[in-house]
């Protein structure tokens, strides 16, 4: 490595900003922040080879990590306000220079697109590049949060926005040829495993309509639903109609040979947010969905009881009720698959 640990942290130190909150930054053994009211926290990893590809643009790999980080402060209720990240980076030795200039510089402009200042981390050597990164909120006593645990039987399951594009980019960079998929859609899908966005705009408009429970897709929508499910102890039947689907999915499921529909419910990395509200705030969601951020909240189930309290999820076909397609993504059952 042409670039020493502390040289390296040093130039990050220069090029990242600082808060007013911040009492010590990057730079010392800990960072001070003054807070206020409440703090929501989350940690993310991004190893390459699971979650970003070999040979992609530095950039590109720490903002996908730092996005996915910050959707799950989204997952919550988080929007726009106070926070902060920190980012411990891992690298093989003879990784260049360059390349982590260009990932510290990934790192820095991903925090502020979002709103974050980058306030301290680590370096370390690694056989494998991996970016984990920490995310801090800050939000005062009278901004309402949502987790996992609060749907209830009546609510509408919703989304908002469409599923499988992700999985479908993925596809693709693994080498899947679909001959009729136009460029427009071909690029589509790749940008919706590269360049995800975390839903900072719709995440608080949702939370002080009513939203019961609420979480960003990651594994596949069905078995993030089903963590929502396990968490509030109700069956959720999805309506096979209803669940949109990114333009170009189909073409790419067809080649792979696999069912369009299980392909998007099970690939992940979407980060739309999944969520559950009462029937009777369904429209007021929506038209300040709409307000907010210029697209619709998208009905595609209902929450009904679990006998016993099971958490489980169903999905309603034309020809009836039928059990779920395959779990979502899990780092400790298979393979990696080359992005993740």
């Amino acid at each position: 490595m042409d670039l020493s640990e502390f040289e390296l942290i040093g130039r990050i130190t220069g090029k990242a900003g600082g808060a007013d909150r911040f009492v010590t930054g990057i730079g010392d053994d800990a960072a001070v922040i003054r807070t206020r009211g409440r703090i929501v926290t989350s940690v993310d990893t991004a190893v390459e080879g699971v979650h970003f590809q070999p040979g992609r643009p530095a950039r590109e790999n720490a903002r996908k990590a730092i996005a996915s980080a910050i959707s799950d402060l989204a997952a919550m209720g988080v929007g726009e306000g106070e926070k902060e990240i920190l980012v411990a980076l891992g690298a093989p030795a003879d990784t260049s220079g360059e390349y982590l200039e260009e990932l510290a510089d990934g790192v820095v402009e991903a925090a502020a697109s979002f709103g974050a200042e980058l306030a301290g981390g680590d370096v370390v050597s690694s056989p494998v590049l991996f970016l984990s990164v920490t995310v801090i909120a800050h939000v005062g006593e009278d901004v309402p949060l949502v987790g996992r645990g609060g749907a209830k039987p009546g609510d509408v399951v919703a989304v908002t926005g469409p599923v499988g594009g992700a999985a479908g980019g993925l596809a693709l960079l693994n080498g899947t040829e679909v001959p009729d998929l136009s460029d427009l859609s071909r690029q589509l899908l790749v940008d919706c495993q590269v360049n995800p966005e975390p839903r900072l705009g719709a995440a608080p408009v949702l939370a002080r309509c009513g939203a019961t429970s609420m979480i960003d897709v990651s594994d596949g929508l069905s078995a993030d639903l089903g963590h929502v499910a396990e968490s509030s102890g109700v069956t959720i039947r999805l309506e096979a109609a209803e669940i949109p689907v990114v333009p170009g999915v189909p073409e790419v499921a067809a080649a792979l040979g696999v069912p369009s529909l299980s392909f998007a419910l099970t690939g992940g990395e979407d980060y739309v947010l999944a969520l559950t509200i009462p029937q009777d705030r369904f429209e007021e969601a929506d038209s300040a969905l709409i307000e907010a951020t210029g697209f619709e909240l998208l009905a595609v189930g209902a929450v009904e009881s679990s006998e016993g309290g099971r958490g489980k999820v169903t999905i309603e076909t034309a020809d009836g009720i039928e059990p779920p397609a395959p779990e979502g993504f899990d780092h400790f059952s298979g393979p990696d698959i080359g992005s993740r």
